[in-house]
């Protein structure tokens, strides 16, 4: 049996009945859509490579030791793999009203921690899939993305394989292997110790949740309930390019003063006060003197000059500080992530919003406003099942109980921007999406 690891037990108790610690990947299709049959065959096909995504958590009993990974004896394709068909709407948009729903909605921790979506009823004749995997699953090493598994290139695996699951352990077995392993590994006992001694703080945490988010309010606001609003928004990677060689800058700078003019937009229209400036946490891909990149990733809290009404003036402003924070903590400048060999993005991307998750939750709330995910994506075209990805979408939750987050990717000549906010705190999502856009074309002109 193998033990979640402390990292992944930490984002594991980052969840609470306001908060997930899920991922969601977007791809929309051309048409016509294969079979609901075809897809599930090679969903089936494709986690053999993961063994991960047929396991499940099982607690130890007492807490004596962090949970372990488990085959899952019912394991069921057809319980994971879903289809639905998005309805008519004249002012909504359907496809983002779905992955809002499931983003505000927990996976079950009794099954594999994964969901996959077909979505039929695209405008245009398209459909679309829509993954959502838990974030203490896609590890960056021992897992990978379950729409990274999907594509085309992946090289298929022997028909002949299997699966029996492994008997259950019971609890017994459980226990006495948390007590051997704590004997032979002194590490192990002391960190089980810590957790049992930190385990009472945690669970008053989850209860006066509410009551320290109103407490720890930041300027900018915190989310208030378990359902989030999702948006999306598609800009020319041209533009942005126009933008930094314009201004002599980073294209992780040019999205951050977008966001901010963004986020600016929304609390004017509103009739909210602008605060001076608001933090973002952002993720790095950290560099190594021998290799020039490692898959290690750190979280930096930036600042966002929202109060500055000159477009120019927030952008030199980050533009500054970036290239300041990244050279102090060596840094790749230039890009958030990177891509890495055989690593799909969406795995890249979680692998930053785990950096980030953490960093915000060891932070506490009131210290972070806002999160800034952003990786280049492939420049190449993407099938699945011999339909190509004409649109990818990044989309990430809202952690240490912030009022909105952002995901940015691009994906061939496209940078697509994934914005989630808090639904009771954020009506009109639209508005940040608005001012994104019109801050890349004033930085232009």
């Amino acid at each position: 049996m193998e033990r979640l690891t402390p990292i992944d037990a930490e984002i594991l108790s980052t969840e609470n009945d306001r908060s997930a610690a899920h991922g969601i990947s977007i791809g929309v299709f051309e048409g016509p859509e294969p079979s609901f049959d075809d897809l599930c065959d090679l969903v089936a096909e494709r986690v053999k490579l993961v063994p991960r995504y047929r396991q499940r958590l099982v607690e130890v009993p007492f807490g004596m030791a962090r949970p372990v990974w488990v085959d899952d004896p019912h394991f069921s394709i057809d319980f994971h793999v879903r289809h639905t068909a998005l309805p008519r709407r004249k002012k909504a948009d359907a496809l983002a009203m779905l992955v809002s729903r499931l983003l505000s909605q927990r996976l079950d921790r009794g099954k594999p921690l994964w969901e996959l979506w077909m979505v039929s009823g695209l405008k245009e004749g398209h459909w679309a899939l829509v993954s959502k995997v838990h974030y203490a699953v896609i590890d960056g090493v021992s897992g990978t993305d379950l729409f990274g598994l999907l594509h085309d290139d992946i090289v298929p695996m022997s028909t002949g394989d299997t699966f029996t699951a492994k008997p259950l352990p019971t609890p017994v077995r459980l226990a006495s292997d948390a007590v051997t392993e704590n004997m032979f590994n002194p590490f192990e006992a002391m960190r089980t110790a810590q957790d049992l001694m930190v385990q009472p703080l945690r669970t008053f945490r989850r209860g006066m949740g509410s009551a320290l988010a109103g407490a720890r309010r930041s300027e900018f606001g915190a989310s208030s309930g378990p359902h989030r609003r999702w948006q999306r928004l598609r800009v020319p990677l041209d533009d942005v390019r126009d933008v930094r060689k314009l201004h002599d800058c980073t294209t992780t700078d040019v999205i951050l003063a977008a966001i901010t003019g963004g986020i600016r937009h929304f609390l004017l229209e509103h009739g909210e006060r602008v605060p001076a400036e608001l933090s973002t946490l952002l993720p790095l891909s950290v560099a190594s003197e021998a290799t020039g990149f490692t898959h290690d990733v750190t979280a930096l809290l930036a600042r966002l000059p929202v109060g500055n009404d000159s477009p120019i003036h927030r952008l030199d402003i980050i533009s500054d500080q970036t290239a300041l924070s990244a050279a102090s903590e060596g840094a790749i400048a230039g890009d958030s992530l990177r891509r890495q060999e055989h690593f799909s993005t969406p795995t890249v991307m979680a692998m930053g919003v785990r950096a980030t998750l953490l960093e915000a939750h060891r932070k506490g709330r009131g210290r972070v406003d806002t999160v800034t995910i952003n990786m280049p994506g492939p420049s190449e075209t993407q099938t699945v099942l011999g339909c190509e990805l004409l649109k990818a979408y990044p989309v990430v939750p809202l952690v240490a109980n912030v009022r909105m987050a952002f995901a940015v990717m691009s994906y061939r000549n496209d940078l697509s921007f994934g914005i989630t906010g808090d639904w009771d705190t954020t009506p009109q999502l639209g508005l940040v999406a608005d001012g994104i856009r019109s801050t890349i074309q004033e930085l232009r002109s």
